[in-house]
């Protein structure tokens, strides 16, 4: 990444004497695309301040064009979830969700989870995929298939992290069909 070059090369004397001798391999060891190479060789200041500022953009919303996610660890996590999508299953069936709310972690950490009102008992649903928008609005496609009629609370949080769970206010309601 450009921004790692650059804060590398403005504290780090061997970056910049290997840079001087040989920019194309130390900018490719940074990942830097040929467009931004011919930016920096021309001294392109408003080039080079764009992708900068994309760049930071990315890390700071914690996700990448590719579906990625970088970690960036700003305090608590709070992974809030707004809607289910739809709100009713037949017990024993395997039910598609879409489950809409804000932070939700990548689909490699993440966990979605029921939980039956009365009987407390925990069944963990398939996470298909997570997109969160830079604006930290997420969306998360999946499936569940319950074992029991009645009222189960919906949450998403991030494995091995059971306090960082953000839990749906509504109901997801299973009937026998």
């Amino acid at each position: 990444m450009l921004i790692h070059f650059i804060s590398d090369y403005m504290r780090n004397p061997e970056i910049r004497r290997r840079a001087s001798g040989d920019p194309v391999t130390v900018l490719a060891e940074y990942g830097i695309s040929l467009e931004v190479q011919q930016a920096l060789r021309r001294h392109d200041r408003e080039a080079i301040l764009k992708i900068a500022l994309e760049e930071l953009t990315v890390l700071l919303s914690g996700h990448n064009k590719d579906g990625g996610y970088h970690v960036t660890a700003w305090g608590p996590v709070n992974i809030q979830v707004t809607s289910v999508s739809p709100s009713t299953a037949t017990v024993d069936s395997s039910t598609p969700l879409t489950v809409e709310g804000v932070s939700f972690p990548p689909k490699d950490m993440a966990c979605l989870s029921f939980r039956h009102e009365q009987s407390q008992e925990r069944v963990d649903g398939t996470i298909a995929s997570i997109t969160t928008e830079p604006s930290g609005h997420s969306t998360l496609r999946g499936q569940v298939k319950l074992p029991s009629v009645g009222l189960w609370k919906v949450s998403v949080g991030v494995k091995d992290n059971p306090g960082s769970a953000g839990e749906w206010n509504g109901d997801f309601t299973v009937t026998a069909g």
